[in-house]
């Protein structure tokens, strides 16, 4: 796992409320990385990341979300936390069980190193499985002072915070990506729909199983049979199907 933390302008010692949004990217493909982000935003600057741009990463070209990350983060003072989800880690634990864990790292970590004892409302894309334990888990690191925590489907088109948390963890994850493409060759977003994904498995089935793949992806069944290890979750049984099959041509 691994973290980025930053302050992404000057950040005066105290406000009246804190407003945090989270969400993520990358839970769908079959390669690369997964990236959880949080923002933590005085809620008198909401309006003006709205007016900035933060909208729903999806509806927003790359380039737009790069130049709207970088506009803010010259003119609000948020606190920024992501955390990076390799395949690795992805595989040997159930998805939805990661995603609250790195939420709950998040909110943990702002909550020792930044909180002041602002009011706080939380607000999170929604992800099966989560809601009652991240609300739990929230309402006892806060205590009195969480005013709200909202967890919703579709809440990166609702609430700006959550919009900007999309943002981060979406460029956040393209660039993460960057590294794989140069190492391994280009295989395009990740997703099993993107046609360069689909074509860059296929030509490196035949050689050992690079460390981006996820291994538990359903679609990696049809597409690499010999690299997908199912619903195993013991590594010894993980590495033992890299051993057997890693160099073997498909059948």
């Amino acid at each position: 796992m691994r973290w980025w933390i930053t302050a992404l302008a000057s950040r005066p010692r105290h406000f009246e409320k804190i407003v945090a949004g989270l969400d993520e990217a990358g839970r769908g493909p079959l390669l690369g990385d997964m990236v959880v982000a949080g923002v933590f935003i005085p809620s008198e600057y909401i309006k003006e990341i709205q007016l900035a741009g933060a909208a729903d990463s999806k509806q927003l070209t790359p380039s737009k979300r790069l130049k709207v990350r970088s506009e803010i983060s010259q003119s609000v003072p948020l606190i920024s936390i992501a955390v990076y989800l390799s395949p690795w880690e992805i595989d040997r634990t159930n998805l939805n069980k990661a995603t609250l864990r790195a939420m709950m790292d998040i909110i943990a970590t702002y909550s020792s190193l930044f909180w002041n004892r602002e009011e706080v409302e939380i607000y999170v894309d929604e992800v099966a499985g989560v809601s009652r334990e991240l609300k739990a888990f929230c309402k006892r690191v806060f205590g009195e002072k969480l005013k709200a925590i909202v967890v919703e489907a579709d809440a990166d088109a609702k609430y700006p915070a959550v919009s900007l948390a999309s943002i981060i963890a979406k460029t956040f994850r393209d660039e993460s990506i960057e590294p794989g493409r140069i190492v391994y060759g280009d295989y395009g977003s990740g997703y099993s729909t993107d046609p360069r994904t689909i074509e860059w498995v296929r030509k490196n089935y035949y050689s050992s199983k690079p460390p981006i793949v996820r291994s538990k992806w359903k679609n990696l069944k049809h597409l690499a049979p010999k690299w997908y290890i199912g619903s195993r979750s013991n590594l010894l049984d993980y590495f033992k199907k890299d051993a057997e099959h890693g160099n073997e041509s498909p059948g």
